[in-house]
C-alpha cells in the first residue's frame, strides 16, 4: 500500500487485491464501467494488489458494492477483494547534520576516539566471537558476557552470573582502562563486568534508548567493528517521546570508541537509523555487510541516584505522585488493554473461519501426542486441576488420567467434536479466558500463540495462563518455529511482507511489520513522525527473518465437509487446487525465532521459565508462577 493506506469512510480511491498476473491497463479498463478512472496503479511491488483511483467516491463505491469478494467476469472470473484506500500524509524530514567530532555535538559526558584499535586487533576481535555461538534476535545477533542483557526488561538479572570475561578480552579491557577521562567520572566505571556483542546486518539499526539507569552504573563504553555507522543522539523534554526534541547525530567510524559518561549517558538517548548508506560532509558512506560492536557496562547493584530524575528509573518511578512507594502488580492485578481483546479480522477470517471451516479433517489428522508434551502431563501431582487453552480436538485431554482435564477452544467445530468425546470443554478465546484467577493447578497451550497476530495479544495470552494458575502451578507453552527442520516445507508457505494486506484489517501493534516507509533521499537523517516512529515503521528489507506467513490447508475433495467449502471458494476465501484434488485454506502464522517466546515470558512480572527447548520444529517454554 506505498502511498495510501485504509481509508475509515468511502473514497474515490479502491484497494484491489487478487489482480496477480492482469495489467494494469486491464484492471482500469475494467473499472471504468463504473465512471471515469483516472489512474490504476500498483499498490506495492507484490504486482497482485492495485489502487485504482476514480474521478467521483460515487463511482468508487459503485464498483466496490459490485465486485467486492465476487467473481469479475470482466477480469477472467478473477475473484476480488475490494476497499477505500486514502493516500498516505508525506513524512516530514529535517536535516540533522552529521558531525565527524564529538566536541561539535557539545553533549557533555561524549567522547570518540577514532582509530582506537589497529586493524589486527580488530580481526583477532572479530574472530574471537565468530567461533563462539551467536543468540539470533529478530534483526540481529548477540552474545552476553558476565551478564546476559534481558531485551524485555532492559536490565540484567544479577542473580544469573555466566561466569568472568574470557581472557581475549584483557588487552582490550587493559586499553580502556588506561583512558583518563574514565578515571575522573563521578560512578566508579571499572571493573566492567557485562559485555554484550552485536551484530548488525547492512540496513539494520538500533532504535533510540536511555541505557536503564538501575541497570548499569559509570560510563557506557562501545567499539565499532568491521564497518561505520551514524548515531544520532536525542534529547526530549520528558522521559515520554514527544514530537519536539533536540537531535544530533555522530558518525562512528570503523575502530572507533564511543564513550558515553554523565549526560549523555543519563540524559540523551542514543539511535541508530536503519540505513544502508549514510551522508557525512556531503559524501555517501555505505554501511559494510555487517558492524559488530563491544559495549561494555558496569553492573548496578543499588538504586541510581543521578540528577537526571526525569529519565531515572530508580527516582522517576519508584514513588506515585503522592510519595508513597509505587506498588508493582503482579500477574494476577494486571489489567487488559480494551484494544488487547478485540479480535483482529486477519485472525477471525485466517485462523478461527478456516479452523472453522476444516474442523473434521484436521481433526482427523491430530492423534500422535508429542512426548515432551505427555511427560508434563504426566509430571503432574495426582488430583491436580488442568486447563488445555486451545485444546483442538482434545488429544490432550485425560492423558494422565489420574488429573482432572478442562479444555477450551476458539473454534466451536473443534469443541463439538472434543464435546462429543465426552470431554469438559466450551468455547473461549485464549487472550480473555473465563475462569477465576488461581483455580487451575496446571495448564498447557499447544500451538496457540502463533495464530495470534500482535506481540500484545501473544503477550496477553500468557498473561491469562499464568493468572488462572495457583501459585507454584506451572504452564507449559509451544509455538511453531521459524528454524523448521524440514527447510523444504517453508518454501510452500505464502510470507506476509506486510501483515493483513490482504484481509485489510488495520494496523497492528507497535512491535508489528504492518507499516513501512519510504527510505529518504535527503543528505541528511529523515524525521519522522514519533507517534508512528521507529516501533511501528520499519522496511521490509531491515528484516532480518520473515516471521508472517499464509499456512496452506488441503480439504481434500472427497472429504464430507468439502460441500461447505463451494462458498469459500466463489468468494476468494479458498482456492481450488485440481493437481491435488483438494481445497486450500490459508491459515496465519506468526513463527517464532530463537529467543523470542523466552523475551516474551521475561517481560511478565510472576513468570519464571524453568526449563526452554527446541522440539519438533516448535520453540517451547514451561514456566513457573511465583
Amino acid at each position: 500500500m506505498e502511498g495510501f493506506a485504509r481509508a475509515v469512510g468511502a473514497t474515490r480511491h479502491l484497494y484491489v487485491a487478487n489482480c496477480l498476473g492482469i495489467a494494469l491497463e486491464s484492471v482500469k479498463a475494467a473499472f471504468s464501467k463504473f465512471g471515469p478512472v483516472l489512474d490504476a496503479c500498483a499498490a506495492d511491488s507484490s504486482k497482485a494488489r492495485v489502487i485504482v483511483s476514480f474521478e467521483r467516491e460515487a463511482d468508487a463505491a459503485a464498483a466496490r458494492d459490485a465486485w467486492n469478494r465476487q467473481c469479475c467476469g470482466a477480469l477472467g472470473e478473477r475473484a476480488l477483494v475490494i476497499e477505500f484506500a486514502a493516500p498516505r500524509e508525506r513524512i516530514k524530514l529535517v536535516e540533522v547534520p552529521v558531525s565527524t567530532s564529538a566536541q561539535e555535538l557539545g553533549i557533555p559526558g561524549l567522547s570518540l576516539l577514532t582509530e582506537f584499535i589497529s586493524s589486527r586487533e580488530e580481526e583477532r576481535l572479530l574472530q574471537e566471537v565468530d567461533a563462539r555461538p551467536w543468540q539470533a534476535l529478530a534483526k540481529r545477533r548477540v552474545q552476553h558476557y558476565g551478564y546476559e542483557f534481558l531485551y524485555n526488561a532492559r536490565n540484567v538479572d544479577t542473580s544469573k552470573f555466566l561466569g568472568e570475561f574470557p581472557d581475549f578480552l584483557q588487552p582490550l579491557l587493559e586499553k580502556i582502562s588506561s583512558i583518563a577521562e574514565l578515571q575522573e567520572t563521578s560512578e566508579a566505571t571499572f571493573p566492567f563486568d557485562q559485555l554484550t556483542v552485536n551484530e548488525y546486518p547492512r540496513g539494520v539499526g538500533l532504535s533510540p534508548h536511555i541505557d536503564t539507569h538501575s541497570a548499569f552504573q559509570g560510563s557506557i563504553i562501545s567499539l565499532s567493528l568491521a564497518g561505520p555507522c551514524v548515531m544520532e543522539f536525542r534529547k526530549y523534554a520528558s522521559e515520554g517521546v514527544s514530537p519536539e526534541f533536540e537531535r544530533k547525530a555522530l558518525f562512528l567510524p570503523q575502530r572507533s570508541l564511543l564513550i558515553l559518561s554523565g549526560e549523555s549517558r543519563y540524559g540523551w538517548h542514543h539511535y541508530i537509523p536503519h540505513h544502508k548508506f549514510d551522508l557525512v560532509s556531503g559524501q555517501s558512506v555505505p554501511r559494510e555487510s555487517r558492524r559488530v560492536s563491544y559495549t561494555f557496562r558496569k553492573v548496578r547493584h543499588g538504586p541510581c541516584r543521578c540528577n537526571f530524575r526525569q529519565y531515572c528509573d530508580s527516582q522517576c518511578h519508584s514513588q506515585s505522585d503522592s510519595g508513597a512507594p509505587e506498588i508493582v502488580e503482579s500477574v494476577d492485578q494486571e489489567e487488559a488493554d480494551p484494544d488487547d481483546l478485540v479480535t483482529p479480522e486477519i485472525e477471525k477470517t485466517f485462523v478461527h473461519k478456516v479452523y472453522n471451516a476444516i474442523a473434521p479433517h484436521f481433526s482427523s489428522t491430530r492423534f500422535a501426542k508429542w512426548p515432551r508434551v505427555a511427560a508434563f502431563l504426566d509430571s503432574l501431582p495426582p488430583s491436580s486441576m488442568v486447563i488445555d487453552a486451545g485444546c483442538g480436538n482434545g488429544k490432550y485431554l485425560g492423558l494422565n488420567d489420574s488429573c482432572f482435564f478442562i479444555g477450551c477452544d476458539v473454534s466451536p467445530q473443534l469443541i463439538s467434536i472434543c464435546a462429543r468425546r465426552g470431554h469438559e470443554v466450551f468455547v473461549a478465546d485464549a487472550v480473555n479466558l473465563p475462569f477465576r484467577t488461581g483455580c487451575f493447578d496446571a495448564a498447557i497451550s499447544i500451538a496457540v500463540l502463533h495464530h495470534l497476530s500482535t506481540e500484545k495479544r501473544r503477550r496477553k495470552a500468557i498473561v491469562e495462563l499464568l493468572r488462572i494458575v495457583s501459585t507454584g502451578g506451572k504452564v507449559l507453552v509451544t509455538v511453531w518455529a521459524a528454524e523448521q527442520e524440514d527447510k523444504g516445507l517453508v518454501k510452500k508457505w505464502t510470507p506476509l511482507d506486510e501483515k493483513c494486506v490482504e484481509g485489510w484489517v488495520g494496523d497492528m501493534d507497535g512491535g508489528g511489520k504492518s507499516k513501512s516507509f519510504p527510505a529518504t533521499s535527503s543528505p541528511s537523517l529523515a524525521k519522522i513522525d514519533e507517534a508512528e516512529g521507529e516501533a511501528g515503521m520499519v522496511s521490509a528489507e531491515n528484516l532480518e527473518e520473515q516471521q508472517e506467513y499464509f499456512v496452506p490447508w488441503h480439504l481434500p475433495y472427497h472429504r464430507a465437509e468439502i460441500a461447505g467449502s463451494a462458498e469459500a471458494v466463489v468468494s476468494g476465501f479458498a482456492r481450488k487446487d485440481d493437481k491435488k484434488n483438494a481445497v486450500v485454506y490459508n491459515r496465519y502464522y506468526h513463527v517464532f525465532v530463537r529467543g523470542e517466546l523466552e523475551r516474551l515470558v521475561s517481560s511478565i512480572d510472576g513468570a519464571v521459565i524453568v526449563d526452554h527447548f527446541f522440539d519438533k520444529s516448535n520453540w517451547c517454554v514451561v514456566l513457573q508462577k511465583s
